[in-house]
C-alpha cells in the first residue's frame, strides 16, 4: 500500500534540521527548532529553506537571535550560539536545498476554503440542532395522553361563550 500520507514530508531534506532538539525548556519539554519558529510566526518549512540558502555564519546568527529570544529565555546569546551552530550543522547544502515559497494567493485561497467549511460546519450544527428539537417536541406530542379532555378553563375564564340562561 503507498504512503498516501502528504503532511509527512517524509523526503523532506529540511526534517533532520526542523525535528533536531534545541534544547529543555523550563517546563521539562523538548523544544525543537520547528516548534521555536512556529512560536515566532514564521513558517518553519519556509525559514528552513531561509536559512539553508545563507552563509553558515549568517544562519547562525539568525538562529542564535530566534533561540535567545524565546519566551522562557533559558539561553544566553552564547549558549544560543553554540546551540545554533549544532543545529545549522543540520541544513542541507545550498546546493541541495529546493524550497517553494507558498504564494499568497494560494495561502489566502487555503484560508477562504477552511473560513466556508467553518461557516458551513456552523450551519450544519444548527440545523441538527432544530432538527433535534423538532423530533422532541413530535415526539412529546405523541406520548401526550388523549384520553383526556383539553380543559377549556384557562384561570377562571372560560373559552366557550357564557352559557344563556
Amino acid at each position: 500500500m503507498p504512503d498516501n500520507d502528504a503532511y509527512a514530508l517524509q523526503r523532506s531534506d529540511l526534517n533532520r534540521f526542523l525535528f533536531a532538539d534545541v534544547g529543555v525548556e523550563a517546563s521539562g519539554m523538548t523544544l525543537s527548532v520547528l516548534s521555536a519558529l512556529a512560536r515566532r510566526g514564521v513558517d518553519p518549512w519556509q525559514e528552513a529553506g531561509r536559512l539553508a540558502k545563507l552563509p553558515q555564519s549568517a544562519a547562525i546568527d539568525i538562529l542564535a537571535r530566534i533561540i535567545a529570544a524565546m519566551p522562557s529565555n533559558l539561553w544566553s546569546m552564547a549558549d544560543a550560539t553554540e546551540i545554533a551552530k549544532r543545529l545549522v550543522a543540520l541544513l542541507p547544502t545550498r546546493s541541495s536545498v529546493i524550497t517553494a515559497p507558498a504564494p499568497a494567493q494560494a495561502l489566502q485561497s487555503a484560508k477562504s476554503l477552511l473560513n466556508g467549511r467553518l461557516l458551513t460546519h456552523r450551519w450544519s450544527i444548527v440545523a441538527a440542532m432544530a432538527g433535534a428539537v423538532m423530533i422532541g417536541v413530535l415526539v412529546n406530542m405523541a406520548m401526550a395522553p388523549s384520553n383526556h379532555p383539553v380543559s377549556t378553563e384557562i384561570s377562571g375564564f372560560s373559552a366557550a361563550p357564557p352559557a344563556a340562561k
